[in-house]
Protein backbone atom coordinates (compact mmCIF):
# COMPACT_ATOMS: atom_id res chain seq x y z
CA UNK A 1 0.00 0.00 0.00
CA UNK A 2 2.98 2.67 0.92
CA UNK A 3 4.54 1.26 -2.37
CA UNK A 4 1.83 2.15 -4.27
CA UNK A 5 1.14 5.69 -2.56
CA UNK A 6 4.76 6.44 -3.13
CA UNK A 7 4.19 5.72 -7.04
CA UNK A 8 1.56 7.79 -7.48
CA UNK A 9 2.66 11.13 -5.75
CA UNK A 10 5.87 10.33 -7.93
CA UNK A 11 4.15 10.22 -11.17
CA UNK A 12 1.95 12.77 -10.18
CA UNK A 13 5.22 15.15 -9.19
CA UNK A 14 6.78 14.20 -12.99
CA UNK A 15 3.15 15.42 -14.52
CA UNK A 16 3.41 18.49 -13.12
CA UNK A 17 6.83 19.28 -13.64
CA UNK A 18 6.37 18.45 -17.50
CA UNK A 19 2.98 20.30 -17.75
CA UNK A 20 5.22 23.09 -16.29
CA UNK A 21 8.09 22.67 -18.56
CA UNK A 22 6.20 24.20 -21.93
CA UNK A 23 8.51 23.27 -25.05
CA UNK A 24 10.96 26.11 -25.87
CA UNK A 25 9.23 26.23 -29.68
CA UNK A 26 6.24 26.67 -28.99
CA UNK A 27 4.14 29.93 -28.67
CA UNK A 28 3.35 32.77 -30.80
CA UNK A 29 6.32 34.26 -33.04
CA UNK A 30 6.70 37.41 -35.52
CA UNK A 31 8.63 38.81 -38.13
CA UNK A 32 9.32 40.00 -41.37
CA UNK A 33 10.39 37.63 -44.37
CA UNK A 34 10.37 38.39 -48.22
CA UNK A 35 7.61 36.89 -50.38
CA UNK A 36 8.52 35.22 -53.94
CA UNK A 37 7.89 38.31 -55.57
CA UNK A 38 10.58 40.26 -53.49
CA UNK A 39 8.01 41.92 -51.36
CA UNK A 40 8.36 42.33 -47.51
CA UNK A 41 5.84 40.57 -45.26
CA UNK A 42 4.41 40.19 -42.22
CA UNK A 43 5.01 36.74 -40.49
CA UNK A 44 2.96 35.23 -37.63
CA UNK A 45 3.32 31.53 -36.75
CA UNK A 46 1.61 30.29 -33.45
CA UNK A 47 3.37 26.58 -32.69
CA UNK A 48 1.39 25.05 -30.02
CA UNK A 49 1.40 21.06 -28.23
CA UNK A 50 -1.75 20.34 -31.12
CA UNK A 51 0.57 21.67 -34.35
CA UNK A 52 1.14 25.06 -35.46
CA UNK A 53 -0.05 27.88 -37.89
CA UNK A 54 1.28 30.28 -40.24
CA UNK A 55 0.07 33.77 -41.47
CA UNK A 56 1.35 36.10 -43.81
CA UNK A 57 0.40 39.66 -44.12
CA UNK A 58 0.82 43.06 -46.15
CA UNK A 59 3.78 44.47 -43.94
CA UNK A 60 5.29 48.41 -44.70
CA UNK A 61 2.78 49.87 -46.48
CA UNK A 62 3.16 47.50 -49.53
CA UNK A 63 -0.17 47.05 -51.07
CA UNK A 64 -1.38 43.92 -53.06
CA UNK A 65 -4.18 41.57 -53.79
CA UNK A 66 -2.25 38.22 -53.24
CA UNK A 67 -5.62 36.19 -51.85
CA UNK A 68 -2.94 34.03 -49.57
CA UNK A 69 -2.59 36.93 -47.22
CA UNK A 70 -4.30 37.39 -43.92
CA UNK A 71 -5.07 33.80 -43.82
CA UNK A 72 -4.09 30.73 -41.75
CA UNK A 73 -2.26 28.21 -43.57
CA UNK A 74 -1.70 25.02 -41.43
CA UNK A 75 1.59 23.89 -41.04
CA UNK A 76 2.90 20.61 -39.98
CA UNK A 77 6.42 19.83 -37.62
CA UNK A 78 7.72 16.91 -39.65
CA UNK A 79 10.85 16.62 -37.16
CA UNK A 80 11.51 18.79 -33.44
CA UNK A 81 14.41 19.02 -30.89
CA UNK A 82 14.43 21.52 -27.98
CA UNK A 83 16.04 24.00 -30.26
CA UNK A 84 15.08 23.67 -33.76
CA UNK A 85 11.85 22.08 -35.77
CA UNK A 86 11.81 21.26 -39.50
CA UNK A 87 7.70 21.99 -40.98
CA UNK A 88 6.25 21.44 -43.35
CA UNK A 89 3.59 24.64 -45.10
CA UNK A 90 0.70 23.65 -46.25
CA UNK A 91 -0.60 26.93 -48.82
CA UNK A 92 -2.46 24.80 -51.48
CA UNK A 93 -4.63 23.07 -48.57
CA UNK A 94 -6.05 26.45 -47.91
CA UNK A 95 -6.15 27.84 -51.56
CA UNK A 96 -4.34 27.13 -54.76
CA UNK A 97 -1.07 28.76 -55.37
CA UNK A 98 -0.70 29.51 -51.73
CA UNK A 99 2.27 28.86 -50.39
CA UNK A 100 3.83 25.25 -49.91
CA UNK A 101 7.20 25.18 -48.61
CA UNK A 102 9.48 23.30 -46.25
CA UNK A 103 11.68 25.30 -43.95
CA UNK A 104 14.00 24.52 -40.95
CA UNK A 105 13.64 26.75 -37.41
CA UNK A 106 16.43 27.19 -35.41
CA UNK A 107 16.18 28.56 -31.65
CA UNK A 108 19.10 30.93 -31.90
CA UNK A 109 18.23 32.83 -28.51
CA UNK A 110 14.93 31.99 -25.89
CA UNK A 111 12.98 34.81 -27.63
CA UNK A 112 14.71 34.72 -31.47
CA UNK A 113 13.97 31.91 -34.02
CA UNK A 114 15.69 31.90 -36.97
CA UNK A 115 14.06 29.95 -40.57
CA UNK A 116 15.42 28.77 -43.66
CA UNK A 117 13.21 28.08 -46.57
CA UNK A 118 13.68 24.89 -48.96
CA UNK A 119 14.12 27.98 -51.38
CA UNK A 120 17.02 29.89 -48.95
CA UNK A 121 14.83 32.13 -48.40
CA UNK A 122 15.88 33.39 -44.82
CA UNK A 123 13.21 34.62 -41.93
CA UNK A 124 14.02 36.04 -38.67
CA UNK A 125 10.83 35.30 -35.81
CA UNK A 126 10.59 36.97 -32.45
CA UNK A 127 8.90 35.70 -29.71
CA UNK A 128 5.24 37.98 -28.93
Amino acid sequence: MRTTALFASSLFLLASIAHAQQPALQGKWTGQATNSTGAQVQVDLVVAKAGATLRLSQSGGYVTRDECLDRDIPVSVTSQSDSEMVVAIQGAKVLRGCLDETATFKLTDPKTLQGTLKDGRTVKLVRK
